[in-house]
């Protein structure tokens, strides 16, 4: 055989059939692409041509849509709503009631926030706070996988840092500063590398994060992007260490080539198989999410992080260290009330996941029905609902995302989003009738109403103070719908929607006292949290923040309005999640901008001394007003458990949480 004749897949090239297989558009050599309009292309421009042929409006041109109404949801509530005078409460001295301003003197407080209940004396209560999480310290093995495609040799976007260093020597010298961090919370973890394209080699296995700093990849670039075979390397590590707690860290520049076989693969052996419960978080080395979906996909159906690094080192780096926080931080679930009958433990849906393409709505794989829609505003007093006529929808019938209680699908309704614009459905991932009952899904829309009124008194104040500017803060309308007719067989007959929100999503914090760090506009976020309990004189707060930042804005979803009267769900926790937030809160910058007074220790303790007298009530009053449901509605929902069936992992922060104008000074000494 000459020398010069190329051997692939154990076939042989002479020079001239070689050339003709290298793609037009990448240079890749690839005998298993196809000829396209008498040009080559390999399997990988193949999968992105077809994707950017599917592609409906850009992401830029989705979260437009999105900011542009909020725009008057905006500038309604702030002209409309009267100045609320902050009530504060909670932080009534002891064997005092505390008066709300806006009653008669007869009146108090907590008659008005109890449903007019006999008012309570405080000096009466036991003092308590909730149980503090444990850590958890199970020993972790920790499997790297590193995109080894061709698109990893190059070297012309990584930036002034190391003009000369290809996308693999970056990805090399970053997952070495990655095991130096992640020991240093995480001393006694082990680590594995595996390098994949088309075929995967193992570089470490069960390796300290000293000898990663001896390790180097033999494997220099070549082929495309196959999830598939760095996912099944990765459970044969897995497997070989069944003691150790498994994570999953994956590096990639681009699309795989199999996306369709690597998310089946995952469904079968991460979601539903022997690794279930291993976290995969994905780091995007580029700066277009659009090319990361299906990694994004993947971390999301786990509850991992995903990060999209840039072409740099420098933020290569930068997102190795936020999934090494993630990964070294104690683990926290998203928790929601749990039965106190036992027989009545939710009980999570079967499903599953399709590919993340919610804008393609063709014959298959698609329900089409009537419905009605239902939206809520509120005016910082009580809740304004619309109705509007049932209607044409379509929604795919494959979840492709999920949440800590929600399962997401493509869907469609040409009178919301019109001109090819796109929405999302949320149902509910349990089958209990309770979390897929009207009132559920209701109370879930209404915390969306009431951030959406007050981010419009959060983004008019920090407007009317000048000075620096602030990110804006905007939450995506969320609305109701209820199914005309029958449902669909196993469909819920009411469920939500809202538009779809494109991008990479940053969790800012939890329903139960997680709070993230160093995030883009996280100062701005997490004074919201703050912001919702003064405005609303300690009736309630807004959190499980979580959304798109981008330069100026910050587009938000799925918030959970934390009341001490359980009121807004099963997500919320009532005094068990009010109180963790409130601890784990650190008052920045915007706190101080805002004005707002600082959670100090002291005003802590009076909190905790007084929240218990308002709390204990089902969420069966979603509405503030004076309408009672059954009594035995949410009976079953009563009892707050850090052990419920959620199975959302977040990162859990900080639990000992007094804030102080300290904390600024601190920071601006550095």
């Amino acid at each position: 055989m000459p020398s010069t004749w190329t051997l692939d897949d154990c076939c042989f090239y002479c020079p001239d059939c070689w050339k003709a297989l290298a793609c037009h558009l990448c240079g890749h050599h690839d005998p298993k692409g196809i000829d396209f309009k008498g040009a080559w292309n390999c399997r990988v421009c193949r999968h992105k041509r077809q994707v950017k042929e599917k592609a409906g409006p850009s992401h830029a041109a989705l979260q437009k849509l999105i900011i542009d109404e909020s725009a008057d949801c905006c500038t309604s509530s702030i002209s409309s709503a009267a100045k609320w005078e902050a009530v504060l409460l909670l932080e009534a001295p002891r064997g005092t009631v505390a008066l709300d301003k806006r009653c008669s003197s007869a009146e108090t407080a907590f008659e008005l926030l109890a449903g007019r209940r006999k008012a309570l004396v405080l000096g009466d209560l036991p003092d308590k706070a909730p149980k503090a999480l444990e850590p958890y310290s199970r020993r972790r093995h920790v499997v790297l996988l590193v995109d080894a495609s061709g698109s990893m040799r190059n070297e012309d976007e990584l930036g002034k840092e190391q003009v000369n260093l290809s996308r693999l020597d970056a990805a090399e010298l970053c997952s070495t500063k990655f095991a130096r961090e992640h020991a240093q919370a995480r001393p006694h973890d082990v680590f594995s590398v595996v390098t994949f394209h088309e075929k995967a080699s193992v570089v470490a296995n069960r390796i300290s994060s000293a000898e990663m700093a001896h390790m180097a990849f033999e494997d220099r670039a070549a082929n495309g992007t196959f999830y598939v075979q760095g996912l099944s390397e990765a459970a044969r590590l897995l497997k070989a260490s069944p003691e150790l707690q498994g994570e999953v860290v994956l590096l990639s520049d681009g699309r795989p080539a199999d996306t369709k076989q690597a998310l089946q693969y995952f469904q079968d052996q991460f979601i539903r198989g022997q690794f279930a419960g291993v976290q995969l978080h994905g780091i995007g080395f580029g700066n277009r999410v659009e090319s990361f979906a299906a990694l994004q996909q993947l971390a999301c159906l786990t509850g991992g992080t995903f990060v999209l690094s840039g072409s740099t080192v420098r933020g290569l780096c930068n997102a190795f260290s936020s999934v090494s926080s993630t990964i070294t931080a104690s683990s926290n679930k998203w928790v929601l009330a749990e039965a106190v009958d036992t027989t009545k433990t939710p009980q999570l849906k079967v499903v599953d996941f399709e590919l993340p393409e919610v804008g393609i709505f063709g014959k298959k794989h698609v329900l089409r029905f009537h419905a009605a829609r239902i939206s809520f505003s509120y005016d910082g007093a009580a809740f304004h609902r619309q109705e509007f006529a049932a209607g044409p929808v379509v929604r795919r019938r494959m979840p492709y995302m999920r949440g800590g209680m929600r399962l997401v699908y493509g869907f469609q309704d040409e009178e919301v989003a019109k001109n090819g614009s796109w929405m999302v459905a949320k149902c509910s991932r349990y089958s209990n009738e309770i979390l897929n009952s009207q009132l559920a899904v209701e109370a879930h829309a209404k915390s969306t109403a009431v951030a959406r009124y007050f981010a419009a008194r959060f983004n008019g104040r920090l407007q009317a103070l000048g000075g620096e500017k602030l990110a804006t803060l905007l939450f995506v309308p969320c609305f109701v719908y209820k199914v005309e007719g029958d449902a669909p067989i196993n469909e819920p007959k009411c469920f939500a929607a809202e538009r779809y929100l494109p991008g990479v999503f940053l969790k800012y914090n939890s329903n139960n006292g997680y709070v993230a760090d160093a995030l883009l506009h996280n100062d701005a976020v997490q004074s919201f949290l703050h912001f919702s309990f003064e405005e609303s004189g300690g009736h309630f707060i807004v959190a499980d923040l979580q959304g798109v930042a981008r330069e100026s804005e910050v587009l938000l979803t799925d918030p959970q309005v934390l009341s001490l009267t359980r009121e807004y769900g099963a997500g919320d926790l009532g005094t068990s999640g009010y109180l963790r937030c409130l601890r784990a809160h650190r008052c920045g910058q915007a706190c101080k901008k805002l004005g707002l007074t600082p959670i100090s220790s002291s005003r802590m303790k009076r909190i905790e001394s007084t929240a218990g007298a308002l709390s204990g009530s089902s969420w069966q009053q979603v509405n503030h007003t004076s309408q009672v449901h059954s009594a035995n509605s949410f009976g079953d929902w009563e009892k707050v458990s850090e052990t419920a069936a959620a199975e959302y992992t977040m990162s859990q922060g900080t639990s000992s949480s007094i804030s102080s104008w300290m904390h600024v000074n601190h920071d601006n000494d550095k």
